[in-house]
């Protein structure tokens, strides 16, 4: 029988994890979490439905929460030890997707090793974020999915407009692509390549991270 929604575990309840636990439970997913501190899981037993005190690398703790039986996990703990035990937990139990924040580099590549699917870096994503946000105000997000790969949401550079994809050839020029154009309101994905940008077009690039920093510095001075 097909299930109806996914069903998460959050496990490390940080401020991340919290954050993360609450807007998942608030958009009506299925969501269990698990965090050692016992004032932490006090102070949201009101926010979320499912929230327990324990240690997210108990194998007992972790199956009989029922974390055998999410489809996505999520590692918010900052503890390397307990962060590694925790995913491999994970992965022996066969969850599909499991996806581990890490606090450095050899954190996140002992998580990848081990076979966590996702690997995301907060504090480097959002200062990163920030960083194109405050060189160009046409820059609105900057979305890092790996760490070679991004997409960038702005405003349409004054160059473009007027121009369409095929005289502006930026596979070939910077071998990035345009997969979406916001249009008053309404998405082009993947738009054509004879659409004609337009005055207060929004677009969205992905790339590698080299790719796109070769077009920050040639076009958003």
């Amino acid at each position: 029988m097909e299930k109806i929604e996914k069903q998460f575990l959050v496990a490390g309840l940080g401020e991340f994890g919290q954050n993360l636990a609450i807007t998942l439970e608030s958009l009506g997913c299925d969501v269990i979490a698990i965090d050692s501190d016992e004032n932490t899981v006090q102070s949201l037993s009101q926010d979320l439905t499912y929230v327990v005190c324990g240690n997210a690398a108990d194998e007992k703790t972790l199956k009989a929460m029922g974390a055998d039986q999410v489809d996505v996990a999520i590692i918010g703990i900052d503890n390397l030890q307990v962060s590694v035990l925790a995913t491999l937990i994970l992965k022996e139990f066969g969850v599909p997707t499991i996806v581990a924040k890490a606090t450095n580099d050899l954190h996140g590549k002992t998580l990848e090793k081990i076979g966590a699917d996702v690997i995301i870096y907060p504090q480097r994503d959002i200062a990163r974020r920030l960083a194109y946000r405050l060189f160009s105000e046409r820059v609105l997000d900057y979305t890092e999915l790996s760490d070679n790969t991004a997409i960038i949401n702005m405003e349409v550079v004054p160059q473009f407009i007027g121009k369409n994809l095929i005289e502006l050839n930026l596979r070939k020029k910077f071998n990035l692509n345009v997969i979406s154009i916001q249009r008053n309101g309404v998405s082009i994905v993947n738009p054509d390549a004879h659409e004609v940008f337009q005055e207060g077009d929004k677009m969205q690039l992905f790339g590698t991270a080299y790719s796109l920093e070769r077009f920050r510095l040639v076009l958003m001075k």
